[in-house]
């Protein structure tokens, strides 16, 4: 006898039973075949033995009163509050109250740690939104403070100019040093500008691509880590 033949009077007997029994019955065993592999059809059937004995020892474990007695089946005496594994049915019963089981947990060990989490998460939430406020508040700062170092100094130089060139005519060495100091003020308030516009329009947008890139870069992480 092959696997083929001994599936198909299982089958046969089994036919009176209702029709999910009866599926997950030859599901069962045509997995267990599957398991041994092809090679070894003839030990699993020889270790089963004939369809009759199997059918049979199903169809007592779906007795009405075999969940409250013992009874004796051709794998032993089977004591009723102890499900018989070996039986498909059995099994998935006893597998879907494991699987319950097992998803309860997670999700009340989720719960309690978000409740005792939240103080950590909030308090680390707060510190990094706390953070960028400060950088955001410093480098505003900075960048009034070099407008207005380099607004002072462009207004001082010309100015300065402006009086040097009247002061060239009455003294002239006098009137030499002040258009030599505004023409440096000028220079520095030039050089401040262009700092300016540099930080405006090239530092601070690169800075912010490679605080972006690092923000995605740590949700990537996370993802991958989860």
């Amino acid at each position: 006898m092959n696997r083929q033949e001994f599936m198909k009077q299982l089958e046969q007997l089994l036919s009176d039973l209702p029709e999910n029994d009866r599926q997950d019955a030859i599901s069962y065993y045509n997995d267990y075949f599957d398991d041994a592999g092809a090679e070894n059809e003839a030990t699993v059937i020889q270790k089963l033995g004939s369809p009759g004995r199997v059918a049979a020892t199903i169809k007592a474990d779906l007795q009405e009163n075999s969940a409250q007695q013992g009874e004796y089946t051709e794998r032993g005496y089977r004591d009723g509050s102890t499900p018989d594994v070996s039986n498909p049915l059995a099994k998935r019963e006893a597998g879907s109250s494991a699987s319950r089981r097992k998803n309860k947990f997670p999700a009340a060990l989720i719960v309690v740690l978000i409740v005792f989490a939240s103080p950590l998460i909030l308090g680390a939430g707060g510190g990094l939104i706390g953070l960028l406020m400060g950088l955001l508040a410093t480098v505003f700062c900075v960048i009034i403070a070099i407008a207005a170092i380099g607004t002072g100094c462009l207004i001082g130089g010309i100015a300065g100019i402006v009086a040097s060139v009247g002061r060239l005519f009455f003294s002239p060495i006098s009137g030499l040093a002040c258009m030599g100091l505004s023409l440096l003020a000028l220079a520095i308030g030039l050089l401040f500008i262009a700092l300016l516009v540099r930080l405006i329009f090239v530092w601070l947008p690169a800075w912010f691509r490679r605080f972006v890139n690092f923000c995605g870069r740590l949700l990537n992480r996370s993802k991958k880590e989860a």
